[in-house]
């Protein structure tokens, strides 16, 4: 693949430009660098540089920069990178192999710091920070594209793919939480079918992901596999979610989270807030009140929400439900 060559050049340069960097460092004052910042001539070359980025002239890039005489190359380097930064370029294979050598590329002047009783040198023109930051941004761009891509063409194993170390596992399921609203109905089903066609007992991603996957794909399924895992404050906060929107699909999962044993108390307590009432949510609650050891707080909670009247008449006309139970909640 590619990205398995361009991965190689990277490492290859990063090795053959390390012995470029100069070994010893000239320091300079915080003055004279801010004039370096604001020199003319320093902003008319990045300017230029800055133009043979946007049309992917990587080797007259590197000829341009390298044939300036230092302070202002450095200087020039720093600027472009932090223009590229700023506007948010996005990078191709050849101009991110150009920022990646920068890396190994030693700064010269140095900046001295003095505190109380300490004081430390740091780069004057930091551009190694910036290409790290940039390199970073440019790979988190390709493994995006690439996910969109294989969940497209539906060639994403889901397990094999929210598998490896702790860290790569939670770069992807950022990955995944953050884009898949961006996918087509097809792609989402395609990945939400991983979940709800195989044993729950072999394999299941976070609930973080299981609660993205639900959202996006509105699949009871789903969401029947959400409340039988194991609650915690995802699911619950995808409970709130639920009750607040007050739709009708969002309700009956609200209805069915009460499954959870650590999520019924909060469900009622939350069906017991809708208003209006729906005839749906009432038979439920009415359901609930003819179990003995719910009676008690589904009582209490639509008292609270000012349902007496109707817990009276309920007491009074359905012999279902527990009626001495309901009273003790009645003011």
């Amino acid at each position: 693949m590619r990205h398995g060559l361009l991965s190689s050049l990277l490492l290859s340069t990063s090795l053959l430009m390390s012995s470029v960097g100069m070994s010893y460092a000239t320091e300079m004052s915080p003055h004279t660098v801010e004039s370096w910042l604001e020199n003319d001539q320093v902003k008319l070359k990045t300017t230029e540089l800055f133009e043979l980025v946007v049309h992917d002239e990587v080797d007259s890039l590197r000829f341009a920069l390298e044939r300036l005489t230092f302070p202002q190359q450095e200087v020039t380097r720093y600027q472009l990178l932090k223009k590229l930064e700023q506007q948010k370029i996005v990078l191709t294979s050849k101009m991110a192999l150009f920022i990646e050598q920068q890396l190994a590329i030693t700064p010269t002047y140095q900046v001295l710091e003095r505190g109380d009783g300490y004081e430390f040198t740091i780069p004057a023109f930091d551009y190694p920070s910036i290409a790290n930051r940039l390199i970073k941004q440019w790979r988190q761009d390709q493994n995006t594209q690439q996910f969109v891509l294989d969940a497209e063409k539906q060639d994403l194993d889901l397990k094999m793919w929210l598998s490896g170390n702790e860290y790569q596992v939670q770069t992807r399921e950022s990955l995944l939480i953050k884009e898949l609203d961006s996918l087509s109905p097809e792609a989402v089903d395609y990945l939400t079918k991983q979940l709800t066609t195989s044993s729950i007992v072999s394999w299941l991603p976070s609930t973080e992901v299981v609660v993205r996957l639900a959202q996006v794909s509105q699949d009871p399924e789903v969401y029947n596999i959400l409340w039988r895992m194991k609650a915690d404050y995802y699911s619950q906060a995808e409970l709130v979610r639920l009750a607040e929107t007050q739709q009708v699909f969002a309700l009956e999962q609200v209805m069915a989270a009460t499954k959870n044993p650590r999520l019924k108390d909060e469900a009622i307590t939350l069906l017991a807030k809708v208003k209006p009432l729906s005839e749906e949510v009432k038979q439920f609650l009415v359901s609930r009140m003819a179990i003995a050891d719910e009676a008690p707080l589904v009582a209490r909670e639509l008292a609270k929400q000012g349902h007496t009247r109707w817990l009276q008449d309920l007491v009074n006309d359905n012999p279902q439900v527990k009626s001495s139970l309901i009273k003790q909640a009645l003011p």
